[in-house]
């Protein structure tokens, strides 16, 4: 299944390639640590537990006679009570994630980056919490596809 292949080769490029970037946690015992990157959702009775986070989420696919595309949307949060340090390192994840699939192209074994990617910081932010969400482009050979 290429859709769930891609989804976890993204979720352990984003984990190994952000993991020196340190968030403020909620809780004040915690105190900083990378983002946890998930697949799909963020649990939804612990989500806000969850921030610094990176769901990685399938959106939609279509078919060319020898190639498949696969959109998939990132979700971004982190917590900080400091607008600007929040609205910064919201920025900075965002950034890298996206920088480092660009720079990469090759995600697990076969799977291109397309060059397209968009992505937006909402004007209205749930502070103390910090959101940002971004779309990308991959193809992927069909799995049906025959060469004939």
């Amino acid at each position: 299944m290429n859709i769930g292949t891609l989804e976890n080769a993204l979720k352990i490029f984003i984990e190994e390639k952000t993991k020196d970037l340190k968030f403020p946690t909620k809780d004040k015992h915690e105190g900083e640590r990378p983002a946890k990157i998930f697949s799909g959702f963020l649990p939804p009775n612990t989500a806000t537990d969850e921030i610094p986070a990176v769901a990685i989420r399938f959106n939609k696919g279509s078919d060319a006679p020898e190639e498949r595309y696969l959109y998939f949307d990132f979700y971004f949060a982190i917590y900080n009570k400091n607008p600007t340090d929040g609205y910064k390192g919201l920025v900075l994840l965002v950034e890298r994630v996206i920088n480092e699939i660009t720079k990469q192209k090759i995600i697990g074994d076969y799977f291109a980056y397309e060059d397209i990617a968009e992505f937006v910081v909402d004007d209205e932010q749930p502070y103390p919490y910090w959101v940002a969400n971004a779309r990308m482009k991959f193809s992927s050979p069909r799995v049906d596809y025959t060469g004939g």
